[in-house]
């Protein structure tokens, strides 16, 4: 009995191989060639430096499940104006004499955000999810208008804005505080 399903798994294999060779057969995320990322232009893909984790601490770091507590109102609320100077002084540290680079830019846009998100945190704003987005762009006679749209509670979810600029770049730096029973 057994050899007859193993035989039939092998046969179901063995088409599916076939089909799939032939492209008639259900499509997979694998089994989707490569195509080349070929659009004209000459811009970068950020992918190209995304982040890693290399980090022994991201791999052993366990997630931890807290009891319901029942609370819908945050202990202490998110106040903008503690974050504004936080997100002013960390731009003109990190970016003060920065010329654009594609490249270098997108790696700078994360570690300040990743700066920023640790000096937020330790303000201990408890139960809050904290989310830093940081653009930097190179500064040409263009207009540059930034915007985001959230689903959230406009009575316990909050946000912080600042921008920096110099000759050659400029800068936002945007921390959203969102809270979670």
């Amino acid at each position: 009995m057994t050899a007859n399903i193993d035989s039939l798994n092998a046969q179901m294999a063995a088409k599916i191989a076939k089909e799939s060779q032939v492209g008639m057969g259900r499509s997979s995320l694998f089994a989707i060639a490569r195509q080349p990322h070929n659009t004209g232009s000459k811009s970068y893909v950020s992918l190209g430096v995304a982040p890693t984790h290399d980090d022994d601490d991201f791999a052993s770091q366990q997630k931890v499940e807290y009891e319901n507590s029942y609370r819908m109102e945050p202990a202490t609320r998110f106040v903008p104006e503690k974050v504004r100077p936080i997100l002013i002084e960390t731009l003109e540290k990190e970016l003060e004499n920065m010329e654009y680079e594609p490249v270098l830019c997108s790696m700078q846009s994360k570690s300040i955000a990743q700066e920023i998100k640790l000096r937020v945190k330790a303000l201990n704003y408890a139960r809050f999810k904290i989310v830093c987005l940081v653009n930097i762009g190179e500064k040409r006679d263009q207009d540059v208008r930034l915007g985001s749209r959230c689903l959230w509670d406009s009575s316990r979810d909050n946000f912080a804005c600042a921008s920096y600029e110099n000759p050659y770049i400029y800068a936002t730096a945007t921390v959203y505080a969102i809270y979670y029973e």
